[in-house]
């Protein structure tokens, strides 16, 4: 095992961590991080899916959980209140463009009155020494032309999404500067490109509808092939974001922002391609002529020099390692292996630890 690991291993272990989102995809995975480290966790979601506990991901990750609407507050504040978080990881949230597209009410509800309401109720809370807060690499304005953004760049969007994830990155920075600054709680936003992985059940991602393409035996629809997005392992990231928050909560400083991507970006076609090789017949696609598709960004493209810099994480530059791993899980999930056991064993490789 690595200096950094043991060091990120210690740093968590017996640390009483809330996270908010944790029966999601990155949540389900970050937990079982948290827990193989010695944390005790308290986690708060809106629900548990079947299809999540299947997949190795259920209740027996955290110590305590409370399934609720992040908007209320009630449900939860005494309890958050009474476990004293020492860190908290926020990832609540409607993670779905598409999704948000359709349903822009409900999203700027989720994602920013969500977040509001949480921070409110937890501003008071002393034991609290850094807050985590999971936005995303769609945060940034759009001005034309392929540059990668930087952390500095203007914030914006064009759809509710983006827009609904630029204004989290706001009230977090509003929050520190007006209350959790006084108290000496740090805050970091994390603004993440797309991620892949083992354990991603949602329902419009690209990976799921190739696996789901292949279970239910039909062709697939590719809306955007030449589409262009900054892919990277779920595992890779999820330890990113432990060994940021541990160094960070070491360092003099109270609040910062910080990409998390790849170098390069690639088309979804490649993905396509290796998905061909990989699984053969089993998997067909076709591209849409729909001329009334709802909005996408062409390129995406962020720059992880920052974090590089600051932590020395750099996220594999293997897109081929990187889908073989992701497809790895799923067809163990065909095969009905047991994917808790395979979850511990991806994580305790990462870690250098044992999975008993």
């Amino acid at each position: 095992m690595t200096k950094l690991k043991e060091e990120v291993i210690n740093f968590y272990f017996n640390k009483k961590v809330l996270i908010t989102g944790h029966t999601g995809f990155k949540g389900g995975w970050l937990t079982l991080f948290l827990k193989m480290m010695g944390a005790e966790i308290l986690g708060i979601s809106d629900t548990r899916k079947n299809i999540s506990i299947k997949s190795g991901f259920d209740s027996s990750l955290v110590n305590n959980e409370i399934i609720t609407d992040i908007n209320n507050v009630v449900s939860y504040k005494k309890e958050v209140s009474d476990f004293k978080p020492d860190l908290v990881f926020y990832l609540a949230a409607e993670p779905l463009v598409r999704e948000a597209y359709k349903n822009p009410v409900k999203t700027i509800n989720t994602n920013v009155m969500g977040l509001t309401n949480f921070l409110h109720s937890i501003k008071d809370l002393k034991s609290t020494k850094l807050i985590f807060t999971v936005t995303s690499d769609k945060v940034y304005e759009h001005r034309g032309g392929y540059n990668k953004f930087v952390e500095t760049d203007r914030l914006g969007g064009v759809e509710p999404y983006g827009t609904s994830k630029a204004m989290q990155e706001m009230i977090v920075k509003t929050f520190y500067e007006s209350y959790f600054k006084q108290i000496g709680t740090k805050m970091i936003t994390a603004r993440a490109g797309n991620v892949l992985g083992g354990g991603d059940w949602g329902k419009d991602r690209l990976i799921v509808y190739i696996v789901n393409s292949i279970i239910f035996r039909n062709k697939m629809e590719v809306r955007f092939p030449n589409n262009t997005r900054p892919w990277q392992h779920v595992i890779e990231l999820i330890f990113g974001y432990l060994m940021l928050t541990a160094t960070f909560y070491k360092d003099n400083i109270g609040f910062d922002s910080f990409n998390f991507a790849p170098e390069k970006s690639y088309p979804t076609q490649k993905i396509l391609d290796f998905s061909k090789k990989y699984w053969k017949d089993k998997f067909n696609y076709y591209v849409s002529t729909d001329k009334n598709l709802i909005f996408e960004e062409t390129r995406l493209q962020i720059s992880n020099k920052k974090i590089e810099n600051y932590i020395n994480w750099t996220s594999d530059r293997d897109l081929v390692k990187t889908l073989d791993n992701t497809f790895n899980w799923y067809k163990a999930h065909l095969n009905k292996d047991n994917l808790f056991e395979l979850n511990k064993s991806i994580v305790g490789k990462i870690l250098g630890i044992s999975n008993e």
